[in-house]
């Protein structure tokens, strides 16, 4: 069945449109499939009135802003989430209640599916209500293709950016097989992919920690892992490898010494061939001499992978060498008597910011404005670490970083300020910085609140480091 055939007709109702209306391109692709969409945002009219004005356009059935009414969605063939939202959210508990009840009705029915009609089976299934990820619904309707995923706490978006057009260059050669980038944090969509991918066409998908528990239980493993860091355990996972579970002797897995050690600790074995990389796999004269370990160890896992597409090193050369790092990720704002500030707001985790800190430190010379919202990560390690690098700690609010507060004070050999907005936080960076000094805004968690979304507070911390 094709996609657009399966989403005919069938209620859809889409929670959340993404902190940057990600989720549009999917809900545009849903009307033009002859789904009847509904949208739910927790955000204001006001705030949305842009993407909603376009989606009416479309032709949009219906939309709430403020609230997710949890009667309407009982009505609805599917739901689909936006990343904002979990599985366990309180307006879903009505949805599992009438499909555990309608599970338990047709167990009990006596009419065997082999005596229905084709007709009634498809009703009789429809009856439940499907709720997914705009990731699971892709996997569950996409044809065969093969699947390099790129998973890791940071470095997954750095990968990607210089991985694609190496891939590009193979795809160009070979005309029949296609080439798609998927990431639920792009304008592009998810779902809307599925108009245009065929199968044997490659899929290259930032896959984010919490999407590995819906992998596994799909029984989806990348054919080409890539791992930037060890993923953080999410879910009922045993370990974050058991996403390798389902892998093959003909599949592989792209990692640091350190990552490949890890994978061999773990409860199930990895079946896929182990390419260990090194920074040191990308030549000086690449364009990366300079630029930090972290990028240059980011960079050897797009080359590693490359080269299992059959890319050789001339091709590569030549990309490398043009790849621009992506605008807020260690993104110099402005040198101000003396002091340079650096943008890194799509830092989320404490393995991010510390890869930005050890990327620009020459001694003690960082000051870090840190904080935001809580993401259940683990900071005791960086913490630890920050007396190396950093004499000043400049901490902004967020769930995250009240949660943190007794350990962040109790760092010995840091001072820590708290201040109540990264306007304050800017500038009181700059009155705590001497000449020669690094002001590093990566907050190591979410954003929310004011800022809403990571681009928005790196915009904020933008404006104010270019008004003082």
């Amino acid at each position: 069945m094709a996609s657009r055939d399966y989403f005919k007709g069938k209620r859809v109702a889409v929670i959340g449109l993404g902190p940057h209306g990600e989720m549009v391109e999917d809900v545009k692709y849903l009307i033009k499939a002859g789904a009847w969409v509904s949208i739910y945002d927790l955000k204001s009219e006001a705030r949305l009135k842009n993407h909603l004005v376009f989606l009416r356009s479309v032709g949009l059935a219906n939309y709430v802003c403020g609230s997710i009414p949890p009667e309407d969605l009982l009505d609805m063939d599917i739901i689909v989430l936006s990343h904002e939202y979990p599985r366990d959210s309180s307006f879903l508990k009505g949805v599992y209640a009438q499909n555990a009840e309608r599970r338990e009705k047709d167990g009990d029915d006596t009419v065997s599916e082999k005596e229905q009609t084709v007709a009634q089976a498809e009703e009789r299934r429809g009856a439940v209500i499907t709720v997914e990820y705009p990731e699971t619904l892709f996997f569950k309707l996409a044809p065969p293709v093969t699947l390099v995923g790129v998973m890791g706490t940071c470095g997954k978006s750095t990968v990607i950016s210089i991985l694609t057009p190496l891939l590009q260059r193979v795809c160009e050669t070979y005309v029949t097989q296609g080439l798609f980038t998927v990431d639920a944090e792009s304008a592009d969509g998810v779902i809307a992919h599925l108009k245009k991918i065929k199968s044997g066409d490659i899929v290259v998908m930032r896959i984010v920690d919490d999407m590995l528990p819906e992998l596994y239980a799909m029984r989806i493993s990348p054919h080409v892992a890539i791992f930037t860091t060890t993923p953080t355990l999410r879910g009922s996972l045993r370990s974050p490898f058991d996403v390798l579970a389902y892998q093959t002797y003909n599949n592989f897995i792209i990692a640091s010494d350190e990552v490949i050690d890890a994978t061999r600790s773990a409860a199930s074995q990895a079946r896929a061939k182990m390419l260990r990389t090194k920074g040191a796999l990308v030549p000086d004269d690449w364009g990366f001499e300079g630029r930090g370990t972290h990028d240059r160890l980011n960079a050897a896992l797009a080359l590693q992978a490359a080269r299992l597409f059959k890319v050789d090193d001339d091709m590569a050369r030549h990309v490398l060498t043009d790849w621009k790092a992506l605008k807020g990720r260690l993104e110099l704002v402005k040198k101000i008597k003396g002091v340079e500030f650096f943008n890194d707001t799509m830092s989320m985790t404490p393995d991010s910011t510390l890869a930005g800190i050890t990327a620009l430190s020459q001694g003690r010379n960082i000051i870090l404005i840190f904080g935001g919202v809580d993401g259940g990560y683990e900071y005791r390690m960086l913490y630890s670490l920050l007396p190396r690098y950093v004499h000043t700690v400049v901490n902004i609010p967020g769930s995250g970083t009240l949660r943190q507060r007794v350990l962040l004070q109790g760092i010995e050999g840091v001072g820590v300020r708290s201040v109540p907005s990264i306007d304050e936080a800017v500038r009181t960076a700059f009155e705590c910085a001497q000449k020669g000094d690094r002001v590093l805004f990566s907050p190591g968690f979410d954003a929310g609140g004011v800022e809403g979304s990571r681009i928005e507070r790196g915009e904020r911390f933008v404006r104010a480091v270019r008004g003082l």
